[in-house]
This record gives structure tokens, sequence and C-alpha cells, in this order.
């Protein structure tokens, strides 16, 4: 029986999903700031429950594994590594921008490429770069914004920017008319569930003893003296680094 429990705490959303054999089982998602460590359990044992399963049913435990909140991703990590060595049941870790892909890519036509984002303060965003296929084209890092540097690399081709980040990018990018905003399009444990079946069967799991959430660097701000507190305060190398922007001077 290849029942996955799937967990997301990457961000303010806490979500908790089963997946049997890739299909989508039951699904449960609570929107409540800094509440990770008192409902994650509590939605996990209802889900269970209002499927009429228990944890002895587990085959895995499917987790976002990050970029994200340091907080968020080390209570789900905890949580997850729990339940695996108390069940004996493998642990599998889903980038959790590529997760936002999956559930972003059946809303775009295929010329779209999609930039999933997650706040990471200041002017910062977690991000990366992906075909409307999945495919990735840059991988996670985290991106600087600076309204000069990034409004002339930006390539003159249909993008989607989601996410809770995706608010900042517009302040910067409100000129381009080939790129989208919305805030749709938050991590979910379902389309974490949905990617982990394939990494299930091919036995790719995580040493749970050894295993890390991806917390990616975080960038203190610089200030200098009578600074604007209205504006971001980092300055960005991000364009420069977009792999697809090689041929787009």
């Amino acid at each position: 029986m290849s029942l996955i429990l799937s967990i997301e705490t990457a961000t303010q959303v806490c979500s908790v999903a089963l997946h049997q054999a890739g299909k989508p089982v039951a699904h449960t998602i609570f929107f409540a700031n800094r509440s990770h460590a008192e409902c994650l359990m509590v939605l996990i044992d209802n889900l269970l429950r209002t499927a009429g399963l228990k944890q002895k049913a587990l085959a895995a435990v499917a987790l976002s594994k990050g970029p994200g909140s340091y907080t968020g991703l080390r209570i789900g990590a905890s949580v997850a590594k729990g339940l695996c060595y108390g069940l004996g049941i493998p642990l599998i870790g889903i980038p959790t921008l590529v997760a936002m892909v999956e559930g972003m890519r059946a809303m775009v036509d295929a010329s779209t490429l999609l930039c999933p984002t997650i706040d990471a303060r200041r002017n910062a965003v977690y991000t990366l770069v992906a075909h409307a296929s999945g495919q990735v084209e840059r991988a996670t890092h985290v991106a600087l914004l600076d309204q000069e540097t990034y409004l002339q690399s930006v390539p003159n081709h249909p993008m989607l920017f989601f996410g809770d980040g995706a608010l900042k990018c517009k302040y910067w990018m409100r000129a381009r008319d080939h790129v989208r905003f919305v805030e749709a399009g938050l991590p979910s444990a379902l389309h974490i569930g949905d990617l982990a079946f394939p990494m299930f069967q091919q036995a790719a799991w995580e040493k749970i003893e050894h295993y890390e959430p991806y917390y990616l660097s975080q960038f203190a701000p610089t200030e200098t003296k009578n600074q604007d507190h209205t504006q971001p305060m980092y300055k960005s190398d991000f364009p420069k680094q977009f792999g697809f922007m090689k041929n787009n001077p």
C-alpha cells in the first residue's frame, strides 16, 4: 500500500495531504501565522481520522523541504522525522518552489515562464524559473530586487510571478506588460504529494538522521544614515544570473 502523507509548512499557510498511489485522497489547509507548532499534528490526526485511516497505514511522509520560513520548515521537519522514525517509513523531500510550479503549470500556456516566489523579507524573494512543462531553467536562489538592474534584465518573454512574494516583485516590474503577477499559487501539501509518488517508487528518499530543511541563505540589510525605510534596501545581481537571459543583452 503506497499511502503517502505530505506536509507543507514553508510559509504562514500550513497544509497536509494524503495520496494513494499518486492520487489525492484528502487534503486540508490552515491559514494562521506562526501557529504551525500548535496545529500541524492536529491537522494530521484529523485528516487521517476523516479518511478512516491510522498512522500505521502510511508508507512514507513527503515534506516541503524549502526554502521558506525558518521556523515553519524546522517544525515541519521535526514532525515528519518523528513520524518516519516512529513508523519505520521513509522520508521524501520535495523542493518547495518546484511544487509551486507543479500547482501552476495547468494555469498557463506553454510559452509562459513560471517564477514562483516566497517572501524572504525586505526586498528579497526565494524564487526559481521554470517552463510550463515543469523543466527548471534557473534553480532555486535568492532574488535581491533592484528596480534599475531588474527592469533592464528581464527578457521580453511572457512570465508569471506568483506566490506571496509576487507583489513585491510587481513593485519593481510594474512597467513590463508581458509580466503578470498573482498572489495565488502558495505552497500546498497537495502538490508536494503529487510529486512524491514517483520518488517513492524510485526509493529516492532522504537520510532521516541527516536531513535538514533547505533554508537557503538569509541576507542582512545594509543601512545608511537618513535612509528612506519605505523603500527596499537591497542591491541585486539576480537578473544577471538568469540562465535564459544569456542571449538577451
